[in-house]
């Protein structure tokens, strides 16, 4: 089991990042994830693509969730596991609008 908010929290910080916010220019979403191992619920609420928060909570209707064992997200970010690999053997499991999905990517990888 991985101590998973360092990683989520790099996630939020990619925000500050020019390249990223112009490539998620104007994304106001909230993201929950989902962890399978600890039965964490954690919660990043984008706004605009030009910041985020993190906090440790669930919301009735999330528009993006992430359904995940923190050891697979900590591989992804670490660029240890594929992620395109991960999602196709369901390691990760995501629900939401697939042009979103896609800016996830930005944020994940």
């Amino acid at each position: 089991m991985t101590e998973i908010k360092p990683y989520l929290q790099k996630m939020v910080d990619r925000f500050t990042n020019p390249s990223v916010q112009a490539a998620l220019k104007g994304f106001t979403k909230t993201l929950q994830f989902k962890f399978t191992d600890t039965n964490e619920s954690w919660l990043i609420r984008a706004v605009n693509g030009t910041s985020a928060t993190l906090s440790q909570e669930t919301v009735e209707k999330p528009d993006i969730i992430v359904t995940i064992a923190t050891d697979i997200l900590a591989g992804i970010m670490d660029k240890k596991i594929n992620g395109t690999t991960a999602y196709m053997t369901r390691k990760i499991q995501v629900k939401g609008a697939m042009e979103d999905l896609m800016k996830l990517q930005k944020l994940m990888l």
